[in-house]
């Protein structure tokens, strides 16, 4: 369980704010694309899993990615890209307490900030469509820093992911917290960045009332 001390909570994405997914309305066997959808979730997230570091990234774009798709699998690119801009845009939280939740954590002052190994489509389309920047303090994409959150250079004892961010807000690893679904190694634990575990959807409600009631312990939550 997390304590009261931090100063900025980090938050993944997938798996722990969010289980949408990439051209999730192709996925229902009604649709009259279904299919199609099963040729590019198998294309991308089968047989072309290398692809994804490198778009996480920034080493590829989105319009690489739909371009590789399209002429592999002879689906229309303007299809492709429609339906996952369609996608990125209709992300939804893993529950609506969490934009109560959220707004409760930063009037304590703490920063909430999401910390993403995601897409130039996060940036275009789901930031401004959910309005994530009204909600959340700041942004940490992959895509954009050029480096996974997990690629810590062990050596020197650095998170390149995050030391960039941590050096211009004045904070150390003790002054902060990730909620992630990923597993530390050891290695993050080791140089005090505390990663707490999400590992169901209702994980992070549940981790965030805990934190709630430590640095407000007068008020009931939610």
């Amino acid at each position: 369980m997390i304590a009261g001390k931090y100063k900025t909570l980090f938050f993944d994405w997938d798996k722990a704010l969010s289980y949408s997914r990439f051209w999730e309305r192709l996925e229902d066997p009604q649709n009259p694309h279904n299919r199609e959808g099963e040729v590019i979730s198998h294309f991308l997230f089968h047989e072309n899993r290398e692809l994804l570091a490198p778009w996480m990234r920034g080493e590829l774009y989105t319009h690489d990615i739909l371009t590789q798709i399209s002429e592999q699998t002879g689906i229309d690119y303007n299809f492709i890209r429609k339906e996952l801009e369609h996608s990125c845009r209709n992300m939804r939280f893993v529950s609506d307490e969490i934009t109560h939740l959220i707004r409760k954590v930063r009037n304590t002052g703490v920063r909430c900030v999401i910390a993403t190994d995601n897409m130039d489509s996060f940036r275009e389309f789901t930031i401004p469509h959910m309005k994530l920047d009204y909600l959340f303090d700041d942004f940490l994409i992959s895509c954009e820093l050029g480096v996974l959150k997990f690629e810590a250079d062990k050596e020197h004892r650095r998170i390149p992911f995050f030391d960039a961010y941590l050096k211009e807000n004045n904070l150390n690893y003790s002054d902060v917290v990730l909620f992630d679904d990923c597993v530390d190694d050891g290695f993050y634990h080791d140089i005090g960045f505390q990663i707490v575990q999400v590992t169901k959807p209702h994980d992070l409600i549940t981790h965030l009332r805990y934190f709630l009631s430590i640095v407000i312990p007068s008020v009931d939550h939610p």
